[in-house]
């Protein structure tokens, strides 16, 4: 019998979720930037000390005039020249208070820095001379959280009062720019923990690599009782490697866990084009979870970790990963059984798993060698 093409069944096989994965095609390749910025403060004798670190794509965004030679890319000597002029600037968007009143930061020095990774900051040191015994600090970053820094971009925030005291940690973002620290009570530990769950939660709504990833994984599903098995062996193993690499037990380069994360993605959705049985995926599932796990510990190590409810705060963020999922499966899971009840899966199958490889390739091509694109 010859068949006839449908555009009406064409329309029911693409669903809502993959036309909405279509639309985050330009996002795609910012899949692990995570715009962040740091700042670290320490209360001394008779000032606070502020160090203020931007990377190199942020610096680009606040002032594209440092870029001397203009080839797109900042050299540390750019850095160094342009620096104390973009701290000034930083500096006006840095606002502090010490018990409701407001100090000014007075700069100190601004010069290049490179990370563990390579990666290139500008760090800017600021003075806020203090009077007395102050009892709150108010950081409010209102003025540096906003355009020309992407919406998404967050400034991880560390105080510490002295040496001996337990180092404070907040995230601050567009949507919550300021925090209060209350520099003689104890760390709310409840809190921070809330803040990691938060963290987790966010990072697979915008981690793409790790939603196709799953959607690659259950798509072939039709029964309720394998895609349960998968997406459980897949939280064991990443949590397994997540805990051990958070706290540094084992470790492996950034590089090769990003490349082996993407490798897996591309694995699992060329499989699709022939596996017909999911019963046992869960084994291949668990193996990768190996390696995502790394990839999740990653995020965790440029967020920071704190020195107070450590474990508290690592599993908070794994609880909040795990939350993540199972919302992305169950807005998919509906989808794919129903696409399986019309006869229709297939087809899904076979659309999602070459959108997937697609993006599964070019993601190990650019990881693997380092071609990773970051727009300004």
């Amino acid at each position: 019998m010859n068949s006839v093409f449908s555009w009406e069944k064409c329309v029911v096989a693409i669903t809502p979720w993959w036309v909405a994965m279509l639309l985050l095609l330009p996002l795609a390749s910012d899949a692990h930037e995570i715009n962040t910025s740091y700042s670290a403060l320490t209360l001394k004798a008779d000032e606070i000390r502020v160090v203020l670190s931007i990377d190199e794509a942020d610096l680009l965004r606040l002032d594209p005039q440092i870029d001397a030679n203009g080839d797109g890319v900042l050299w540390r000597d750019e850095v160094e020249a342009g620096g104390g002029r973009v701290a000034q600037l930083l500096r006006d968007r840095v606002q502090v208070q010490l018990d409701d009143v407001a100090i000014g930061l007075k700069m100190q020095d601004a010069s290049p820095d490179i990370d563990g990774d390579g990666n290139l900051f500008l760090r800017a040191v600021y003075a806020v001379p203090t009077t007395g015994e102050p009892r709150e600090l108010v950081l409010d970053l209102s003025l540096l959280l906003q355009p020309p820094l992407l919406a998404e971009h967050k400034n991880l925030v560390r105080f510490r009062v002295d040496a001996l005291q337990p180092e404070l940690l907040s995230v601050l973002s567009a949507a919550s720019p300021e925090d209060r620290f209350q520099l003689r009570e104890e760390v709310d530990l409840l809190a921070q923990v809330g803040h990691f769950i938060w963290l987790g939660i966010e990072h697979i709504f915008v981690g793409y690599d790790h939603i196709m990833f799953l959607a690659a994984l259950i798509v072939i599903g039709s029964r309720l009782g394998p895609l349960v098995k998968i997406v459980s062996a897949f939280t064991v193993a990443h949590s397994i490697t997540l805990i051990l690499a958070a706290l540094d037990v084992v470790t492996l380069p950034t590089r090769w866990v990003e490349a082996g994360i993407a490798l897996s993605i591309a694995y699992v959705a060329l499989e699709n084009f022939w596996i017909r049985d999911s019963k046992h995926r869960w084994l291949l599932t668990f193996g990768f979870g190996f390696v995502h796990g790394f990839g999740f510990a990653n995020v965790l190590r440029d967020l920071g970790l704190p020195s107070e409810g450590l474990i508290a705060s690592l599993l908070a963020f794994n609880i909040g990963v795990e939350m993540g999922q199972i919302v992305i499966v169950a807005i998919m899971l509906p989808v794919i059984l129903l696409a399986a009840r019309r006869g229709y899966q297939r087809r899904l199958i076979h659309i999602a798993s070459a959108i997937i490889l697609l993006f599964g390739v070019g993601w190990f091509v650019e990881r693997l060698f380092g071609l990773s694109y970051m727009p300004i």
